[in-house]
């Protein structure tokens, strides 16, 4: 009886053990922005190509929405909901440092982007994404126009796909310099799946400005300001209001907790587990 009841019990035991370990275990849990940004992250992708409107898809009557979809002459426009569906991931992100570059040796150094700047500093952005997309950088002048950091201005025609694991420069090759008035330098970055989303700003960034800009006497040729200022703010608040600050989780890691990190990495990301096309951060830079 021994015997069996032993038997009996082993049995009810690898039975028993068998069950607990089809049992599904509990998921790890993620939390802050940078979790989520490697939670999210994944090999680069083929994204959907910017399409070049026609003039006849320009015409005032069709709606900025329609042209943002990505049409083309003689073919029926794409349903914003599709192409927005189609690209979207869940947690959507990148990380951003503000870096400080010594103009004699090119050396760039990574500092606290809440940091006071100085006058004569040069600074530029260095951003990397967790998922493909499209990537602007723009800087706002003090005479209310965009500046496009990334892509240059200077090189209109630039690809400016990111793709992960890529640290993107903005400015590419040079660095923005600090300078009176004292006050706060703007920046806005956006990353997109969906061209969708940006063309209204893809397309106000291509767009030539029809009257000089204010802080052009210097310099009639210069093609830092090209673009229409109007047509750049009007596309950039409308990007802010609609993807500025919906579902995203940010954080600050002052020091670099592993290889894979730079010491004051800002990590921006969709905290929503609904897939997201496009994310939008303004980041500000103080000086004195």
């Amino acid at each position: 009886m021994r015997t069996r009841s032993l038997v009996g019990l082993m049995a009810f035991l690898a039975v028993g053990g068998g069950l607990v370990a089809q049992q599904p275990q509990p998921q790890q849990k993620i939390e802050g922005a940078r979790d989520l940004f490697y939670f999210g992250a994944t090999q680069k992708d083929t994204l959907p190509p910017i399409r070049k409107a026609s003039t006849a898809v320009r015409a005032k009557s069709t709606p900025a929405a329609i042209l943002s979809a990505g049409t083309e002459p003689r073919r029926a426009p794409v349903t914003p909901g599709a192409a927005v569906d189609a690209t979207g991931v869940p947690h959507l992100g990148f990380r951003y440092t503000v870096a400080v570059v010594n103009q004699t040796s090119g050396k760039a150094e990574a500092v606290d982007p809440d940091r006071d700047f100085r006058k004569g500093e040069c600074v530029r952005l260095e951003v990397e994404s967790n998922q493909s997309g499209y990537l602007y950088v723009l800087s706002k002048q003090s005479s209310g126009g965009w500046l496009p950091l990334f892509p240059s201005s200077e090189m209109p025609d630039e690809n400016n796909v990111a793709d992960p694991g890529q640290k993107v420069r903005a400015p590419k090759d040079y660095c923005f310099e600090i300078g009176d008035p004292p006050g706060t330098e703007t920046l806005f970055v956006v990353l997109s799946r969906s061209p969708r989303d940006f063309f209204e700003l893809y397309d106000a960034i291509k767009t030539p400005s029809n009257a000089a800009p204010a802080n052009s006497s210097k310099s009639t040729s210069n093609p830092v300001q090209m673009a229409d200022a109007r047509l750049v703010n009007s596309a950039v608040e409308k990007m802010a209001k609609t993807f500025g600050t919906r579902d995203l989780v940010i954080k600050k890691v002052t020091l670099a907790t592993d290889k894979l990190d730079t010491d004051y990495s800002v990590y921006v990301v969709n905290g929503s587990d609904k897939p997201s096309s496009t994310v939008v951060k303004k980041v500000e830079i103080r000086h004195r």
